[in-house]
């Protein structure tokens, strides 16, 4: 995936300080201008450590885009939860759940998570992240329509083979970073096939934070271990707008144990910190 200049930091390879402080001068950071206040390869990189992971993120106003390991960008994934912005934004759009504000019931099953076991409408099934409430939304979408969307969307692979109310979970659906940020990109601008109606419920069911002048959006997500039932897999993508302008980005971990949900999240914040976005 390309956007405009493209600075590229590895985990692995590295490239030499002076190389690539000329490389995040291109850039141009926000900030005061000073070469010392620009984060170098150590200081983003230091993010990942650890894991297995990687990290990229748009500035839509610039056009310009940085990775952080960006051979690891272009690795398909499954989304996991994540998949919850598109089947949100086609369930809006289909009218499964025309204003969002539609109330799906419980069906009474414990799944050993007790923000999932209640009723949920679409703003608080992404919040909780409740993976009933978007099984039963991409049930009554239905293969075709929810065919139909991811290939207007670019969304991966787009194979539902995996079971139409399971292939985002570690299943056939597969994404890279890189992807991720193109279509969420693609949403930010406005250029997705969706009513504006569908875009403005979406935007506030997405809020995760502010911070000053600066509202966050997004969604994580994470996958288990089989074998361990450990989480080996994290998620964070999402978009930035604040003074700086919008910028999207994709946060990716793998280990063989992840803390919680929100190691992702957490490391995404402090990239884009380091950056001088949040």
């Amino acid at each position: 995936m390309q956007h405009g200049h493209s600075t590229s930091i590895t985990t692995t390879q590295g490239l030499a300080r002076t190389a690539l402080a000329a490389l995040l001068l291109s850039v141009g950071f926000p900030g005061d201008g000073l070469a010392e206040s620009r984060p170098t390869e150590a200081d983003l990189a230091r993010r990942l450590a650890g894991y297995e992971g990687c990290f990229v993120t748009l500035d839509l106003r610039a056009g310009t885009s940085i990775r952080v390991n960006a051979r690891r960008c272009a690795v398909r994934l499954s989304p996991c939860s994540t998949f919850k912005i598109p089947n949100s934004l086609i369930a809006l759009e289909t009218g499964v759940v025309p204003h969002g504000r539609e109330i799906l019931r419980w069906d009474r099953k414990d799944r050993g998570m007790a923000d999932w076991n209640r009723d949920h409408c679409l703003e608080s099934a992404f919040r909780a992240s409740a993976v009933w409430y978007y099984q039963e939304l991409a049930r009554r979408i239905g293969a075709s329509r929810m065919r139909r969307f991811l290939a207007l969307f670019r969304y991966g692979n787009q194979d539902l083979s995996g079971g139409l109310d399971r292939f985002w979970l570690q299943s056939s659906l597969a994404i890279s970073p890189d992807e991720q940020v193109a279509f969420l990109a693609r949403l930010a601008r406005g250029e997705l096939p969706l009513s504006s109606r569908t875009v403005e419920v979406f935007r506030r069911v997405s809020i995760v934070s502010h911070h000053g002048a600066s509202v966050l959006r997004g969604k994580t997500g994470s996958a288990l271990d089989p074998a361990t039932s450990k989480r080996c897999q994290n998620w964070f993508v999402g978009w930035l707008e604040g003074p700086h302008g919008t910028h999207v980005f994709a946060a990716h971990i793998a280990g063989p144990s992840i803390p919680d949900y929100r190691t992702a999240r957490r490391i995404a914040e402090q990239i884009l910190h380091d950056l001088g976005l949040w």
